[in-house]
């Protein structure tokens, strides 16, 4: 009985199968959270988009390879059938090119978001200029590597040349050496980033794993290293089987990976209405997916009751107390180093004592609305020349700002409402 025929063409298929669905589906994930969900669509979901057609024609190319015997043994194959072979694996270097380009640029736009310091940013975009040079490189000389261009796949009916292999191997190895370089420079510098992010310790411990997600398509870039010296073979079809199952793996962690760290919105969502977590965020999306509610918007949000809830002097008294009611929640919080706010009516108990004072004091002159705003903002605009604040800074300047606005109480104010209800007394 004759022994079977060995191929390893199933193996290259299942996988080039498993990590296409993974990845078609990840990216569907991430286009609905950045349609829907957040509605912004940047540059690195497009350039996402082109990885994923590019490995999408991959694993076409790559499977229509595996029919014709990528695989499987040379003396097995057909002369034509080999050809065919080889011509597949031909577009899979290029496809492939296109595809980890588009995808690292991707990732490398994707942290952008939320990087602020210049040495981060800049660091960033040298990380994604390695990775755009090395591949640019890789793609051109594999395009260009045999004259005429065919020969590299049809060598039995003409006539040509191709360059050394030992320069496509060792043009490999410094392709690997960049891309890990870069899935590195990824996944280490979104921890300073999140650092520096105003989140609780929880959520930034959450969200560096999440963007670094992009970068764990190194580990079989380290994988695919040992078998590189295989592009030596004769029996090309059966010895770089290795080299494709890893370049697909690596392509499909590029885009899942890529894509799950920009749909955490989507998970929290669904975990909230799973009842998996109870905590509900207040804080409203950005089209970063995380982001602080500036001040002015969250005082145009108070709810219609509010004006029954906060009157004059409820505001003074949470603002003397250090309380302040956040109206769009409806949750008071408390600095726990001072009093809890005294009751609505806290200054009947101490009406003579104001009317005393009022005697004794000359009339101090009522401070109207605009110009207690414009005394706040004479305190930003001198704060600025002594230290320019970053963004989140200037963020909480004026959350500060609406705050000091809204709970002004003048002594004015305070005396004309205390001789109001004297006089009704």
């Amino acid at each position: 009985m004759a022994s079977p025929i060995p191929n390893r063409g199933s193996e290259l298929y299942a996988i080039d199968i498993a990590f296409l669905a993974a990845a078609v589906i990840a990216y569907g994930l991430r286009v609905y959270v950045r349609t829907r969900m957040i509605k912004s669509f940047g540059r690195d979901d497009y350039l996402m988009a082109a990885a994923t057609v590019a490995f999408i024609a991959y694993c076409s190319s790559s499977m229509l390879g595996v029919h014709y015997g990528t695989g499987r043994h040379r003396w097995h194959l057909t002369v034509e059938n080999y050809a065919k072979g080889r011509h597949c694996w031909w577009f899979c270097y290029l496809f492939y090119c296109c595809s980890m380009i588009t995808s690292k640029l991707s990732i490398g736009f994707f942290i952008l978001r939320i990087a602020v310091k210049k040495i981060h940013i800049w660091i960033i975009y040298s990380a994604m200029m390695i990775s755009v040079v090395a591949g640019l490189a890789f793609f051109f000389v594999t395009l260009f590597q045999c004259h005429p261009i065919s020969y590299f796949w049809n060598d039995y009916s003409q006539s040509g040349s191709c360059v050394n292999i030992e320069i496509i191997i060792a043009l490999g190895y410094l392709y690997s050496c960049f891309s890990i370089i870069s899935d590195f420079t990824f996944a280490i510098l979104p921890a300073f980033l999140v650092m520096g992010l105003q989140l609780k310790k929880r959520t930034k411990i959450a969200l560096i794993p999440l963007l670094a997600m992009g970068c764990i398509a190194s580990a079989a870039v380290v994988a695919r290293v040992p078998y590189m010296k295989q592009f030596r073979s004769k029996d090309f079809l059966w010895e770089t089987t290795d080299i494709a199952i890893w370049s697909t793996v690596e392509q499909g962690l590029a885009i899942t990976a890529g894509s799950l760290a920009a749909v955490r919105p989507l998970f929290q969502m669904i975990l909230t209405k799973l009842g998996l977590t109870t905590q509900r965020s207040t804080v409203p999306l950005t089209p970063y997916g995380y982001g602080n509610r500036s001040g002015s918007h969250a005082f145009r949000e108070r709810r219609p009751s509010a004006a029954k809830d906060l009157d004059l002097y409820t505001l003074s008294a949470e603002a003397e107390s250090g309380t302040v009611r956040d109206n769009s929640t409806d949750l008071v919080i408390n600095d726990a180093n001072k009093e809890l706010p005294k009751p609505p009516h806290w200054y009947e108990t101490q009406m003579k004592k104001i009317k005393r004072s009022s005697k004794m004091m000359p009339e101090s002159k009522t401070i109207g609305d605009n110009e207690s705003e414009k005394s706040l903002r004479l305190k930003e605009s001198k704060s600025e020349h002594d230290l320019t604040p970053s963004r989140t800074h200037s963020d909480e300047r004026s959350m500060q700002i609406m705050v000091e606005r809204s709970f002004f109480v003048t002594d004015a104010e305070r005396r004309s409402y205390v001789e109001q209800q004297d006089h009704k007394g």
